[in-house]
């Protein structure tokens, strides 16, 4: 649980030493807990609320950890149906 409040820490540390050198965004998207770094970087969130943010979410990720499943398939649209076609629900 303290690995996703470290690698925001990272990626907040990188966008400072980007800045440095002048590189600034113009714009910031993130996906999964990227979200909550593109919402400091562009300053919708503080830095100590981005922190607490992920850090609230590690937690409660780790409470659902192993109750769930995911699966990868390279198929087609049509395949795909085939292949669940034989599930309820």
């Amino acid at each position: 649980d303290r690995i996703q409040p470290v690698l925001v820490g990272v990626q907040l540390a990188l966008t400072a030493l980007w800045r440095s050198y002048g590189v600034k965004p113009d714009a910031v998207i993130g996906h999964s807990m990227g979200e909550v770094t593109a919402a400091v970087v562009g300053r919708a969130q503080c830095p100590a609320d981005g922190l607490k943010v992920i850090a609230t979410r590690s937690r409660l990720m780790k409470r659902l950890s192993g109750q769930g499943a995911m699966a990868l398939l390279e198929l087609d649209a049509d395949a795909a149906e085939e292949l669940i076609a034989g599930y309820d629900g």
